[in-house]
C-alpha cells in the first residue's frame, strides 16, 4: 500500500467525472423539458409584465416530483406577485388536485384547484375569481 492511499482519497478519474456530469445533465434536462401527454410535471405560466405600469399579472405553477408524490410551487399576481408557496399535489393520470390554504400569500384564492395537464399546458379550475377557469401554457418561468 502506498502512502498516498492512506492520507487522502485519490481524485476521481476523468471517465467517472464525465459519467456523473452526463447523468446530471440528463436529469436536469428532463426536469425542464416540455413533456408530452401523461406527464404532469413542468412549468406553467401566464406571468407578464405590463409595459405601461410595470405591474406583473398572471400566474405560475411549477409541478415537481417529491419522494411521496408531487408538489407544486404556486404564485399569482395582479400587480405585485404573491409569495411562492409549496403545496402538495394529488395526481391521477393527467389530472391534478391541490389546495391553497386559507391565509396563503401566494396570490391564489384559498381553496381546491383541479387541473388537467396536456403537452400544451394546464387547464385549471379553481374555487372562484380569476383562476376559476384558467389556462396556463407550458413555458419557461417569467423569473428566468
Amino acid at each position: 500500500m502506498n502512502r498516498r492511499s492512506l492520507t487522502s482519497p485519490s481524485p476521481p478519474t476523468l471517465r467517472a467525472t464525465a459519467r456523473v456530469t452526463v447523468a446530471l445533465l440528463a436529469f436536469l434536462a428532463g426536469q425542464t423539458s416540455f413533456a408530452g401527454d401523461g406527464d404532469v410535471t413542468g412549468l406553467f405560466s401566464t406571468f407578464r409584465l405590463s409595459g405601461k405600469s410595470g405591474d406583473i399579472s398572471g400566474a405560475e405553477i411549477h409541478v415537481v416530483p417529491n419522494p411521496k408524490g408531487y408538489s407544486a410551487i404556486v404564485q399569482a399576481s395582479e400587480g405585485t406577485p404573491g409569495f411562492p408557496e409549496v403545496v402538495d399535489v394529488l395526481v391521477k393520470g393527467t389530472t391534478l388536485v391541490f389546495t391553497v390554504p386559507v391565509g396563503s400569500a401566494s396570490g391564489f384564492s384559498p381553496g381546491t384547484y383541479n387541473g388537467t395537464v396536456t403537452k400544451e399546458g394546464l387547464r385549471l379550475h379553481g374555487p372562484r375569481g380569476l383562476y376559476g377557469d384558467y389556462f396556463l401554457p407550458r413555458k419557461r418561468s417569467f423569473w428566468q
